[in-house]
């Protein structure tokens, strides 16, 4: 409950100020390795964001994003894993938005759901959940558009461990 609070709340403050926002779409290779096994798998992803900032100099600003599976990956014994969706709300720290070269941070909660397809055809569903660290970095085109590069450890807990490498197409409103 209190996870969906902060998730609320992290949502809702972005967008109550007039500093402006940016969206964007990345498309994002994940390395996924469950606790209950020694392989690890490396599917991808489409991810969506949508932010807003807090302050006009676009330093400090809150995001969300949701994923879509878009490749599996062999995880073990002829085992495919998958991103079914992801989840996630964040508060972003960075730099000026006057630099042309942007580096960033993040930290959030996410929400991972997975799917593993069996040789024999069953299949069964894990979800990673926890908190969320990143850095990357944003890079000017054009006034209104920006490309970014990100690494960010999205679960790291009970032995479960799931980072993301993402490059996106960024636009400012």
């Amino acid at each position: 409950m209190m996870k969906r609070m902060l998730i609320a709340g992290l949502a809702s403050l972005p967008l109550l100020t007039n500093a402006g926002g940016f969206a964007g779409l990345d498309y994002v290779s994940s390395k996924i390795e469950p606790d209950n096994t020694t392989a690890s798998a490396k599917p991808q992803a489409l991810q969506f964001k949508f932010g807003s900032w807090i302050n006009k100099d676009e330093t400090l600003g809150g995001e969300l994003r949701l994923g879509l599976g878009v490749g599996d990956d062999e995880l073990t014994n002829n085992a495919d894993l998958e991103i079914d969706r992801y989840y996630g709300a964040f508060f972003r720290g960075q730099f000026p938005n006057t630099l042309p070269v942007r580096p960033y941070g993040l930290i959030g909660l996410s929400y991972v759901e997975t799917t593993v397809e069996f040789d024999n055809g069953g299949s069964d569903g894990e979800n990673f959940k926890d908190l969320s660290l990143g850095l990357g970095v944003d890079v000017t085109i054009t006034h209104n558009m920006f490309v970014s590069l990100e690494y960010m450890r999205v679960v790291d807990r009970s032995g479960d461990e799931v980072t993301n490498l993402a490059l996106g197409l960024n636009g400012r409103f």
